[in-house]
């Protein structure tokens, strides 16, 4: 048996972590953002350029489109929408 790292939400699109495993992932995400946030100059004074803003957003769509991807693969079902209906 597969030990899934995270569960589908009932209502909507995505997903959350049930285990230590996708805890971490999701912690491990959300330290490689705010790492990407101090390169770009987005959290410190007295403010980003133009272009460091767009660099910063590219970064996190890609980086989170990367984090679905793999993420995708520990979940129990697959992502898709989903309106609330018990199996």
């Amino acid at each position: 048996m597969t030990k899934y790292w995270f569960k589908p939400k009932r209502y909507g699109y995505g997903f959350y972590p049930v285990s230590w495993e996708g805890w971490v992932a999701t912690l491990a995400l959300l330290v490689v953002v705010l790492l990407s946030a101090c390169i770009n100059h987005v959290i410190v004074e007295p403010g980003p350029t133009r272009a460091e803003t767009i660099r910063f957003v590219l970064d996190v769509l890609i980086i989170s489109g990367l984090a679905s991807l793999f993420f995708e693969k520990k979940m129990q079902d697959p992502l898709k929408w989903r309106w609330g209906k018990r199996k």
